[in-house]
């Protein structure tokens, strides 16, 4: 089976920035070695992955670097957090900066958000509709927070929407009392 996809695809990177590790607060509730592992190997590699035509091959295909050599835009979207205590905050350029595995290169365009989605007050849509883009292939940090808002605002737009499944990882959550009984239960 052959997947097509829609004529203008881009790529959208969210929030790979190192304000996710820097944080004491992150560093305590989550296992942070652990996450950034996880990041680096695969998702951050996966950064330079796109789906071939063939879904079998998926594995062995590249996201950034075969848009680039494509020719096909890659955008990214970083936050900038209102709170100035946050490892987010442009008032903390360590925190605030791209991991070097997705930094922009070249011409590639960054849109700043202040919230969860990289649709408001960002420009993003304008420039998508500008550009003609009618497919995004959506990955980034974290799976449950920006990533998933940019991604479900993307599909309430009009735009055909991917989200690699190796390229999207998030903060491991503390289990609800009632998910340890479906736990036992799965396991059963």
């Amino acid at each position: 089976m052959s997947v097509k996809f829609p004529s203008r695809p881009a790529l959208i990177v969210v929030d790979v920035q190192n304000g996710l590790f820097l944080s004491h607060q992150l560093l305590q509730v989550h296992n942070a070695h652990y996450t950034y592992d996880r990041i680096q190997t695969p998702a951050l590699r996966s950064v330079g992955k796109f789906p071939t035509v063939e879904p079998r091959h998926w594995e062995h295909s590249f996201y950034h670097t075969g848009f680039q050599a494509a020719s096909l835009p890659v955008i990214h979207i970083s936050h900038d957090s209102l709170e100035e205590s946050s490892p987010l905050c442009k008032l903390c350029p360590e925190g605030y900066a791209t991991m070097p595995e997705a930094a922009p290169v070249g011409n590639e365009v960054v849109f700043v958000k202040h919230i969860n989605s990289g649709f408001i007050g960002t420009g993003l849509e304008a420039h998508l509709r500008a550009t003609k883009i009618d497919t995004l292939v959506i990955l980034g940090l974290t799976t449950s927070h920006c990533v998933s808002t940019t991604t479900r605002m993307a599909g309430n737009f009009g735009f055909t929407v991917c989200l690699p499944r190796d390229a999207t990882v998030m903060f491991e959550r503390p289990a609800a009392p009632g998910n340890s009984r479906s736990k036992r239960l799965d396991d059963a």
